[in-house]
């Protein structure tokens, strides 16, 4: 699913919020656990100048936050991330910079810095950068991204 709008905070917000609603299973039983850093994480275009995507290298994540129900990623792609999915994750990408193709189950459309796209668990998605420059996104996944459920198709 892809959207546009004219306020991208608003939309990763409360996409977040709709997650963990969705995501109550996930939880954990009990009181807050104490977070081990600030909610404050920074700024990503700084983060951005500070760790740039190496020349010899494809992808670039850097892991931000992370809650009960949900994780935030800065991702830097070069040129593409090959079609998967996710077995046990729903992902929303806001793209922050860049332009390039996405693939999201049967759809493919033109991605520009703004757009907003869910990949519901199970559909295979994909990206193709279409700039000199890296693609640069932040990665909202629900439950907590690990790592481990991403599965490449042909």
């Amino acid at each position: 699913m892809f959207a546009k709008s004219s306020n991208p905070i608003l939309i990763v917000l409360v996409s977040l919020f709709v997650l963990s609603l969705h995501n109550d299973a996930f939880a954990q039983e009990g009181p807050p656990q104490p977070e081990n850093r600030s909610a404050f994480r920074g700024n990503v275009f700084n983060m951005l100048q500070q760790q740039p995507l190496p020349y010899d290298q494809e992808i670039s994540v850097l892991k931000l936050l992370q809650s009960a129900t949900s994780s935030a990623t800065l991702i830097q792609v070069r040129e593409e991330v090959k079609a998967h999915y996710h077995a046990k994750h729903d992902e929303i990408v806001y793209v922050i910079r860049g332009k390039g193709v996405m693939t999201v189950g049967h759809e493919t459309r033109a991605i520009n810095a703004g757009d907003v796209i869910l990949m519901k668990r199970g559909v295979v998605h994909s990206v193709k950068n279409k700039t000199a420059q890296p693609l640069v996104a932040l990665s909202i996944m629900s439950p907590p991204f690990d790592g481990e459920d991403r599965i490449f198709v042909e």
